[in-house]
């Protein structure tokens, strides 16, 4: 085999098919087309004289000659990236890969117009891939992804994850301006209006603040249950629910049937934070990004 003739695209499209296991979410990652990922494989089989990935039960499963090529392709792809990009002044022009941002909806509706400004200032014109949150906070993304953050508050943080703080944040009540509950607003006509809880995670049907509720001996009324902070204001309009969501999202609120009100208990507020893995807290290319990033979320609201 002449080495001067291997496509080192082909070592990336390795490397991500062994993470992803599957063809569809290797391209995904990859930001290439389905065929243009197979075709690569294609190319490595040739290349290689293997098979390397067969259809198995959970996914595309490496042959033995494949998993003994994992660790080599996954050092000598770091070692090509700290070499490229990693040394004391980072390069942000030479990034290609996307940059992975696991997150609620709410963060894109408020952010992801600064977040594409504040690439696009420093000469990143990588692609930016928004993927939804989960009970992980996308710890698995974080890593094996240089790439990647996860924007969220720290309530459920798993180990294993470094964090900074942006800035905090407090809960208020998105009313429609006829509910009847607007013409006496106290606690009694909160808890026993019907209520719209946005749930990015999924899982448990109730929010922290249902918890919190709990731990007061008290309750709100649950009629609907959404994973979508950007579809709130609709849903408020025309379903006459009550939405306890963060205060800047009311801020961009231009529906003139729709009033914005304090929450009638003085519940905790909480934090929104930026994750990363620390396995790259000392790596030079991950700093950037998270540094970009919290730069752009920590610009004021009224500046917007």
């Amino acid at each position: 085999m002449n080495i001067t003739t291997i496509d080192l695209n082909l070592l990336r499209v390795f490397h991500v098919l062994a993470e992803e296991r599957s063809v569809t979410k290797a391209a995904l990652r990859l930001g290439l087309s389905q065929p243009a990922v197979s075709n690569a494989l294609r190319r490595l089989r040739v290349l290689l004289r293997d098979e390397l990935f067969i259809r198995g039960q959970g996914g595309m499963v490496p042959t033995p000659h494949a998993e003994a090529l994992v660790g080599p392709i996954d050092d000598a792809l770091r070692t090509m990236q700290t070499a490229l990009l990693g040394g004391p002044e980072i390069d942000p022009a030479r990034i290609v890969e996307p940059i992975v941002i696991t997150c609620a909806d709410e963060e894109i509706v408020l952010h992801g117009a600064d977040l594409l400004a504040a690439f696009n200032a420093c000469g990143c014109h990588a692609p930016i891939q928004f993927r939804p949150l989960s009970l992980e906070y996308g710890a698995a993304e974080l890593w094996r992804n240089r790439l990647s953050l996860t924007i969220t508050t720290i309530l459920f943080a798993p180990d294993g994850l470094k964090q900074r703080k942006v800035y905090d944040e407090h809960l208020v009540c998105l009313v429609r301006k006829d509910h009847p509950a607007t013409k006496n607003w106290n606690l009694d006509a909160y808890l026993e209006a019907e209520h719209l809880l946005i749930a990015p995670m999924g899982g448990s049907p109730q929010g922290y603040l249902d918890s919190w509720l709990r731990s007061q001996d008290l309750s709100r009324r649950i009629r609907f249950i959404s994973h979508s902070f950007g579809a709130a204001l609709k849903l408020v309009r025309e379903t006459g629910l009550i939405a306890t969501i963060p205060s800047r999202l009311t801020e961009r609120n231009d529906d003139a049937g729709l009033v914005t009100l304090p929450l009638p208990i003085d519940a905790p507020s909480f934090s929104l934070h930026v994750f990363w893995s620390e396995r790259y807290d000392g790596d030079p290319v991950n700093k950037w990004l998270r540094n970009t990033v919290h730069a752009a979320l920590s610009q004021p609201a009224n500046s917007k």
